[in-house]
């Protein structure tokens, strides 16, 4: 197949999840990608990229572009995160290759990206939403103490619970990269079917049960009778939305027994630009790590990842907390680690960081939220705690126990390659691909 991939952001090493689909797919595809650049990292990225697929368009957009084009939507119903990336240049450019290059499908990821290809109507188009984008403001709000950024996330949750469901209207095929997430975004779709159809009577979320799955059976022939047959299409449990996990790359992500671990060091990664990441390592700091301090004086805090904002910079003054900021590769950080944590309260879809540590042999203590989308077993795979004196016994447990760390590391390591594996993940999605042309076809045709 000929995939026009488009991406709000230059797939990379750090963005692994269009990263892999693209290395893999192009194995056996021919692949070419339009990208938004928005950073350094992204430009260093596109000669990557540029040796995996078959051509690359990398567009670029400034700050400055980004900041306009969210005043010029403030006050329009498009959430300020899909506007931060609104360029009618990368539009065009995606216009000029449908006409001149003969494409069997176009995939878009993120709601970020969404706008870009939601109006071509001549291929049929496979969205890939990553997370319900709605699910997690949901928890932004629930957790954000600072009113101004509560009004704020709170006008954003309004728009997206909106727009987040009219961007899957738009595309034959729809893939998310967990359940609760497909959960979420199909009680954001029925919500809207309800509103449109104006029935009172249609339960106020997607069909569960068997009774209920027939229920909404008899309510999807009424709507076929009403003669608005793509309403039906959109239905949840239609089969338009589907789970397709992360995986890893066993290749890359694998133990290195050449670096020695060093016995009091405890890890978190990731980008820490991220609100969900810096506000794990904030809670971490303040509710967990002083737990873990009082019974193991010399453990040694590592925070690795890119843009740390001064909250967590301000970290690095106090003694055992080590804060890294960007690093070419994130690998040696986590096999010098005895234990990886990942303390999130607010999240969705699959926590990346998770599974790359497991896949280096490392034991995860996490959270409920870190592992809700993560099928490993607590106490074999992983480790699961909330409560922060729980969360600072486990790892003191797992720092006390060496034979402990080296089994579940172990374990973790098998869980992963049979579990989240890419090239698996990547056929998945070809098959959604060859699902997406057939929808297209048949609608064609019934439109004749």
């Amino acid at each position: 197949m000929r995939v026009l991939y488009i991406t709000p952001y230059v797939p990379s090493r750090i963005r692994v999840r269009p990263y892999n689909l693209i290395k893999n797919l192009s194995n056996r595809h021919e692949v070419t990608l339009v990208a938004l650049v928005q950073s350094d990292h992204d430009t260093q990225a596109i000669s990557e990229m540029a040796g995996i697929c078959a051509d690359v368009r990398p567009i670029r957009m400034s700050k400055v572009q980004s900041v306009a084009s969210c005043g010029k939507r403030l006050f329009t119903r498009m959430p300020l995160q899909a506007a931060y990336t609104y360029l009618p240049n990368l539009v065009r450019t995606v216009d000029d290759l449908i006409i001149k290059r003969p494409f069997d499908v176009v995939h878009v990821e993120h709601v970020r990206g969404a706008h870009y290809a939601a109006h071509i109507g001549s291929l049929p188009k496979v969205y890939d939403s990553v997370d319900c984008i709605t699910l997690l403001l949901t928890q932004f709000l629930r957790t954000k103490k600072n009113p101004f950024g509560w009004f704020l996330a709170l006008e954003e949750w309004a728009k997206m619970r909106v727009y987040e469901a009219m961007m899957t209207e738009q595309f034959e095929k729809v893939v998310i990269t967990s359940g609760n997430d497909l959960k979420a975004l199909d009680g954001l779709i029925w919500d809207r079917i309800r509103k449109r159809l104006k029935l009172s009577d249609m339960p106020e979320r997607p069909p569960e049960t068997p009774k209920e799955i027939e229920e909404w059976r008899v309510t999807r022939q009424l709507i076929e009778m009403s003669q608005d047959q793509r309403l039906a299409a959109l239905m949840p449990k239609a089969g338009r939305v589907s789970v397709l996990p992360n995986g890893v790359d066993h290749d890359y992500f694998s133990p290195m027994t050449e670096i020695p671990e060093e016995p009091e060091n405890i890890v978190f990664s990731g980008k820490m630009s991220y609100y969900a990441n810096s506000a794990a390592v904030k809670h971490f700091h303040d509710e967990i790590l002083p737990r873990i301090q009082a019974v193991r004086p010399k453990v040694k805090f590592m925070v690795v990842g890119a843009d740390p904002p001064p909250v967590i910079r301000r970290m690095a003054a106090e003694p055992g907390v080590v804060v890294t900021g960007y690093v070419d590769d994130i690998r040696p950080h986590l096999a010098r680690a005895s234990v990886a944590v990942c303390p999130v309260t607010v999240g969705v879809g699959i926590q990346n960081k998770v599974l790359e540590a497991m896949a280096m042999g490392k034991p995860v203590v996490a959270t409920s939220k870190a592992c809700g989308a993560i099928a490993a077993k607590n106490g074999r795979d992983i480790v699961h705690a909330d409560e922060p004196s729980e969360f600072a016994a486990r790892v003191i447990e797992l720092l006390s126990t060496p034979a402990k760390r080296r089994q579940i590391g172990e374990n973790a390591v098998q869980y992963v390659r049979e579990n989240h594996d890419w090239e698996e993940i990547s056929g998945r999605l070809a098959d959604v691909y060859s699902g997406a042309i057939e929808v297209f076809s048949a609608n064609r045709k019934a439109a004749k």
